[in-house]
């Protein structure tokens, strides 16, 4: 009898350290890998009443996701330019090229969704305020042109749409955030640094610089700090200092659209603006002004009425 008492505690003893392995070992698992998606800033919006029912179009019909946050997609993209500016969405805003916006068939409206351009694997958040694409096989989404440069989309790049789901509390669900941090973007920047005792020479622009043509700001905040004070515009309408603050909303590698965009942000928010070269991108600037309030204040209303992002240039 002690005898089989003496092999029943070994036996616990045994399992109960098995148990405390598998618990150390599932508790030393490394955690799943992120990475920062940037885009339109997911915010708690109702959905608009009448933009939100199943409806018919050309024979065919189309039922609303009731499910947004487990909501994927995979297909082609189109996109919009400048033939759509001032057109109003179907929740009755005015459409623009430069916004982080996009038109989807389905998905309920106003709402997000994370972009994903398969072919070189970027990211973004576009906030969805209209439907469509129609008549455009295997099209799943339309979006901005704005978005598809900075996605660097090609007729052939097939996208991945991941729902996203925003809480009255504000709080982010859904596939669209599996794997992500969806980061609001900073927009201040370091103030100048001092380049008296450095060399004249300009620093050579990074060898990334040629890919991000299109993406409307530079990866890392200090390089644009750089950018900003090293190399003088040849071509820019304004002189590259200011006595005031700046509000950069973007850098294309397309000049007449870059004069475009900013006068028709110039005549909406009826501020002055420039176009300052950089190398083979044209910076879309808006301003001077006094102070740093005041360029805030033309943020917000960047982000309240177009959902376009942007950050402060100081003097």
């Amino acid at each position: 009898m002690r005898q089989q008492w003496l092999i029943l505690s070994i036996v616990a003893v045994l399992i109960s350290g098995c148990n405390m392995t598998g618990h150390d070992r599932t508790s030393s698992l490394p955690p799943i890998p992120t990475r920062d998606v940037l885009g339109a800033e997911p915010q708690y919006e109702p959905y608009h009443p009448s933009a939100n029912q199943d409806y018919q179009r050309d024979g065919q019909t189309y039922h609303i996701v009731q499910d947004p946050a487990h909501f994927t997609q995979t297909g082609y993209a189109s996109w919009f330019g400048e033939g759509s500016n001032g057109k109003l969405t179907a929740i009755g805003e005015r459409a623009s090229p430069y916004a982080l916006a996009a038109a989807h068939p389905t998905l309920p409206i106003p709402g997000y969704v994370r972009v994903t351009n398969l072919s070189n694997g970027r990211m973004m958040i576009v906030r969805i305020n209209d439907r469509g694409p129609y008549n455009k096989p295997g099209k799943i989404i339309e979006l901005s042109h704005a978005v598809a440069e900075r996605l660097n989309l090609m007729p052939q790049s097939k996208v991945k749409l991941d729902g996203i789901l925003v809480s009255p509390d504000g709080s982010l669900s859904g596939l669209g955030t599996k794997g992500s941090t969806i980061v609001k973007q900073s927009f201040a920047l370091p103030e100048r640094p001092n380049l008296s005792s450095q060399s004249s020479t300009p620093p050579a622009i990074a060898a990334h610089s040629a890919d991000e043509n299109t993406v409307t700001q530079p990866p890392a905040e200090q390089s644009l700090a750089e950018n900003t004070t090293s190399q003088p515009a040849t071509t820019s309408p304004a002189p590259e200092s200011t006595s005031g603050y700046m509000v950069q909303v973007g850098a294309i590698s397309a000049e007449q659209k870059a004069k475009e965009w900013q006068q028709l942000l110039s005549q909406r928010f009826n501020v002055q603006g420039r176009i300052f070269q950089f190398g083979n991108v044209y910076r879309v600037q808006l301003g001077p002004f006094n102070n740093r309030q005041q360029a805030m204040e033309l943020q917000k209303k960047l982000t309240d009425q177009m959902q376009q992002s942007s950050f402060i240039v100081a003097p």
